[in-house]
């Protein structure tokens, strides 16, 4: 499995939000996220954001391991400060990271273009 796999996610998701007994909407309000939204990850169409994704572990209580996140080192101190730090962070944190992150995506693939 790969954290990006939008079908396994989905299924997770799915099937961890009916264990609980909530509906989509009940979930969606747990979240702050629209109904509609919360259908679409569900079917695979979308790939929750960072912040979203973690929002709804944590409502639904999901492992992380399911997804491929432990706590071992990985041999790549880099990685493990990186996951430790999005593993203990508040949403506001989460929300901070993630656009950091695409910001600084964005301008790095903009410099590779102008070298290569």
């Amino acid at each position: 499995m790969k954290f990006d796999d939008k079908k396994f996610i989905a299924e997770v998701i799915k099937t961890n939000r009916k264990k609980m007994n909530l509906t989509q909407a009940e979930l969606a309000e747990k979240v702050d996220l629209s109904d509609q939204h919360i259908s679409r990850i569900e079917s695979g169409c979308y790939i929750p954001s960072l912040k979203s994704f973690f929002m709804i572990v944590n409502a639904l209580n999901i492992d992380l391991k399911i997804f491929g996140f432990n706590q071992k080192p990985s041999n790549n101190p880099i990685k493990d400060k990186l996951t430790e730090q999005i593993l203990s962070s508040t949403d506001a944190e989460l929300i901070f990271y993630e656009n950091l992150i695409q910001a600084a995506k964005t301008s790095f693939d903009k410099v590779k273009k102008e070298l290569l």
